[in-house]
């Protein structure tokens, strides 16, 4: 709702994919996305995968996934381009936040999620996410 109201760009489920690589064919769907309008112009359509690095994307650990797997996603958005990645621990009532160019930030529930540069204007308590 953040993002269509401030006309920021479009926010995807997991039933959306991303080509991450132009020389691989390797199509990754995180959990949600979110793709600026600076990325593409608000009145272009993209249609099948989306060939390009999503702004921010979400990672949600479930209780059989394991942590080496999600952290080789993280590494793997980052190295294509992603700006922002969120990773959701529902068991720990956390969320990691990971950038290119800072160590990972873990919030505990009494923190606030915010979007930073990539979602500017975004910010949710932890704890909500979890409500």
């Amino acid at each position: 709702a953040h993002a269509r109201a401030n006309r920021l760009g479009r926010v995807y489920g997991a039933d959306s994919g991303f080509v991450l690589f132009p020389d691989q064919e390797t199509v990754r769907s995180p959990d949600a996305a979110f793709v600026s309008y600076e990325q593409f112009p608000s009145d272009e359509r993209p249609r099948g995968f989306l060939r390009l690095a999503p702004d921010l994307a979400v990672e949600v650990l479930s209780p059989s996934d394991r942590i080496a797997d999600a952290l080789a996603k993280i590494a793997m958005h980052l190295d294509a381009g992603v700006r922002l990645v969120w990773l959701i621990d529902p068991a720990r009532r956390s969320v990691t936040a990971f950038t290119p160019d800072a160590p990972p930030t873990v919030l505990p529930p009494g923190a606030t999620l915010d979007g930073g540069e990539v979602l500017p204007g975004f910010a949710v308590p932890v704890a909500d996410l979890f409500a």
